[in-house]
């Protein structure tokens, strides 16, 4: 089991949920924005505001109910074909930057507005017979490996237009943590360790929980202070840099050199066995561990992630949890290493320590987006749904292109039988990814359900082109419905 890939955990549940047309290839796009209230009074006046020139992103954050209100209502780019046919009915004829009709919804009363150009439209696909049956859907969880250690989430993800609000939101102060950690990076490299440390020290300002602050403003100073020298500093600096620009060849190659600009500096060993590690090169990376790093560094809580992340690979999940177990002995305050612990349990489905351990996570690194998607799956597992949609959501408020929270809440949505609610996170894992088949499959039983059984067609078999296992019961399903060949 590879845990440091995004995996797909099989979950007996209804099959999926409703609404909006299958992925085509190149499928016009519309920039939508959307806003969702309870009240039909309120949701006409807004439309009328909207109508006069109202600030669209505004009344969406000062009103709306819907997860994109913080966003100002803006749900960017999404494929027209895959919207509720009730939005497209909508949209018909909509000019741009002008509020529809108000739409009532299982959520309440939604005004959508297009901001782009509007084209051709497609009319809705006339359903089917009903659709009995409950299959396998796919539920996601995903795992990754010790922060900075070996990724680095891209900051060009913001997460919405700005704010107006007085105080930024969470997300805010985490990217501009991620910036000031790079803009230290580039310090490095040119051999600025004064300017270095004090972005890494602000970083630390905006998101005390910033991991990689911590380890760079740590080596850092101890370059300052004559213990590192800055040529491994530079090489370091250039690798990391290389793996937030996914240019992991580089990133590998610089890390390998830093022992040969100081025989001392162990921290660029660690960061090339990791990325051995991820590339199936076990053996060389644990060489590198208990060869190189250990002995320099016997204390090191992230060489101990990486073996127990090994073990774990090789499938070996004692060994794997007594190295984890190790690593939070010398940092109980490591998150990753207590997020790996919890990655163990839900392997195994000890869901009471997989909850435990994420929540430990969270305490120590409020903006992990994965330990909030996959404790909203402990919570799943244990029957408590109101709890797991409020993780999902909270990981999607962190992180909004997540697209495995996005299925897992689509797939609560289904088991709810909110089924417009599901197609809808369907849709931004598919804007997200077009080619995430889990979304796929599960769009595909959405359409099966709704007998829309042409849509039900092209998803599925886009899954299959993908190489997903869509389920046999949806495919035996769908069989009947396949138009005959002349």
């Amino acid at each position: 089991m590879h845990f440091r890939l995004a995996v797909i955990l099989g979950l007996v549940m209804l099959l999926l949920a409703p609404a909006g047309p299958a992925l085509a290839q190149g499928d016009q796009k519309v920039d939508l924005g959307i806003i969702t209230v309870k009240q039909k009074d309120l949701a006409q006046d807004l439309a009328q505001e909207l109508a006069k020139g109202a600030s669209f992103e505004t009344l969406a954050k000062r009103n709306s109910v819907g997860p994109a209100s913080f966003r100002g209502g803006r749900l960017g780019k999404v494929p027209y074909s895959r919207l509720r046919s009730e939005y497209r009915a909508a949209l018909e004829g909509l000019a741009p930057n002008k509020p529809s009709k108000v739409i009532p919804t299982e959520e309440g009363y939604t005004i959508l507005m297009r901001f782009d150009q509007p084209g051709e439209t497609r009319a809705a696909a006339a359903p089917g017979p009903k659709f009995q049956g409950v299959d396998p859907a796919s539920t996601r969880f995903s795992s990754a490996t010790p922060a900075m250690d070996a990724s680095m989430p891209k900051l060009g993800d913001a997460t919405g237009p700005a704010t107006q609000q007085a105080s930024p939101p969470p997300e805010a102060t985490y990217l501009a943590a991620r910036r000031k950690v790079l803009a230290g990076v580039e310090a490095l490299i040119t051999g600025n360790l004064k300017q270095a440390e004090g972005e890494f020290s602000r970083a630390l300002g905006d998101n005390p929980r910033e991991d990689s602050a911590v380890f760079l403003l740590e080596m850092t100073r101890q370059g300052i202070d004559g213990k590192v020298k800055a040529k491994a500093l530079k090489l370091f600096a250039e690798g990391f840099l290389a793996v937030t620009e996914n240019d992991g060849g580089k990133a590998l190659e610089r890390f390998l050199k830093c022992k040969q600009a100081d025989p001392n500096f162990w921290q660029g060993e660690l960061f090339a066995a990791n990325m051995l590690a991820g590339q199936d090169k076990r053996e060389e990376a644990r060489r590198i561990i208990e060869k190189e790093v250990l002995p320099r560094n016997p204390n090191s809580a992230r060489a101990y992630v990486t073996l127990g992340l090994m073990a774990a690979d090789d499938n070996k999940p004692n060994q794997a949890r007594e190295y984890l177990e190790r690593a939070v002995q010398l940092n109980p305050d490591f998150a990753q290493a207590h997020y790996q612990l919890g990655m163990m349990a839900l392997y195994g489905r000890d869901f009471k320590i997989a909850e435990r351990q994420f929540k430990q996570t969270i305490v120590l690194d409020p903006f992990n987006d994965q330990a909030c998607n996959n404790l909203g799956l402990v919570y799943l597992y244990t029957r408590r749904p109101q709890e797991a949609e409020k993780m999902y959501k909270k990981a999607l408020a962190l992180n909004p292109s997540y697209p495995d929270a996005h299925v897992n809440l689509g797939n609560l949505y289904v088991a709810q039988k909110k089924l417009n609610q599901a197609i809808d996170e369907y849709v931004k894992a598919l804007s997200i990814d077009s080619n995430f088949a889990p979304a796929l499959s599960n769009m595909a039983g959405a359409y099966a359900l709704k007998a829309d059984w042409p849509e039900a067609i092209k998803a599925a078999d886009r899954a299959l082109e993908l190489g997903y296992r869509v389920p046999q019961g949806l495919l035996d399903a769908i069989a009947p419905h396949r138009p005959k060949k002349q």
